[in-house]
């Protein structure tokens, strides 16, 4: 007798489903990721150790244990473990549609595709929360939201939100192990600007939906802080320095002069130079995997098996 031994297929896609501090929040986005899984996925909750699986999942989902219940170390902790060659993050208060995880699939077809942007609907009414984001003169950072139940036209160069984008499995990792950013929309912002620099661009997959319980996409308060630190941002991967961040922070007052409270957003930008050493030395763009090295290797590679899922991702 010949003893064969079978190994479980290796998944297309793996959907990383972090556990926030609203458990509410999170059960009803795992509910429809689970009511609407594709085939050929598997499902991974990340939680920093005190999720006891009140439901018995293990048998349908896989649990990580990430460093802490921020998304970030989340995040990282799902890209590591997972055995997908795409990578799926849906954050609590977001919610899985039928076939929503397809046509966002599809998109990386393109050779230089490395993150996909699904379009964000609000619950309530359906419109446009964001369909990606992108920068503008009055604001970094900018959700592209129409308030319309229609996607508008795209824009070329465009982000995705950590808290629901698509993203090729290596790339993910290797964001993750080159920004020591934590706040979950710094490291948005930074983790598009460092896959632009390796080549990567993001696509908008407009007919993938997913529906949040919010009525406003998270991060997008205005504050001083939030113009501060992405401006800092981005001054790491173009001309910082005093002179640009004044330019810049005029430019925004001005085009937000009938919008009071986006003010003290546009008035931080002024102080990024402060910012910028510090933020510099958190990002290391140039351990991102590139578009032209990594493309065809992260397609074919076999899933590591060494995770350990009582340490946090390395």
């Amino acid at each position: 007798m010949v003893l064969v031994t079978k190994y479980p297929p290796i998944p297309r896609l793996s959907i990383v489903v972090p556990v926030g501090c609203d458990a509410a929040a999170f059960e009803a986005t795992l509910v429809s990721v689970l009511e609407n899984q594709p085939d050929g996925s598997e499902v991974i909750v990340c939680h920093d150790g005190d999720y006891d699986d009140p439901f018995s999942l293990a048998g349908e989902v896989r649990f990580v244990t990430a460093a802490s219940n921020d998304l970030v170390d989340a995040v990282s902790a799902g890209a590591t473990a997972a055995h997908g060659r795409f990578v799926h993050v849906l954050a609590d208060g977001l919610r899985a549609t039928d076939g929503w995880a397809d046509s966002a699939l599809e998109k990386f077809e393109h050779h230089d595709a490395g993150v996909v942007a699904p379009v964000i609907r609000s619950g309530l009414d359906q419109v446009i929360l964001g369909a990606g984001w992108h920068d503008s003169a009055d604001r970094l950072c900018k959700a592209n939201a129409s308030g319309k139940r229609k996607v508008s036209a795209g824009r070329k160069n465009i982000g995705a939100y950590l808290t629901a984008s698509f993203w090729r499995r290596d790339l993910l990792r290797s964001l993750g192990k080159s920004c020591d950013l934590r706040d979950e929309l710094e490291a948005c912002y930074a983790y598009e600007w460092m896959s632009r620099d390796a080549g990567w661009r993001c696509v908008l997959a407009d007919e993938s939906n997913v529906i949040s319980d919010h009525d406003s996409i998270n991060g997008d308060e205005s504050s001083w802080s939030r113009g501060t630190r992405l401006r800092a941002i981005r001054s790491s991967f173009q001309t910082g320095g005093w002179s640009k961040a004044c330019k810049a922070s005029m430019i925004a007052t001005i085009a937000n002069g009938f919008r009071p409270s986006m003010f003290a957003e546009s008035i931080g930008q002024v102080f990024a130079p402060l910012s910028e050493a510090s933020i510099t030395k958190s990002l290391r763009p140039q351990d991102v995997v590139a578009s032209d090295d990594g493309g065809a290797a992260m397609i074919h590679r076999m899933p590591e098996r060494s995770f350990d899922v009582s340490r946090r991702a390395a």
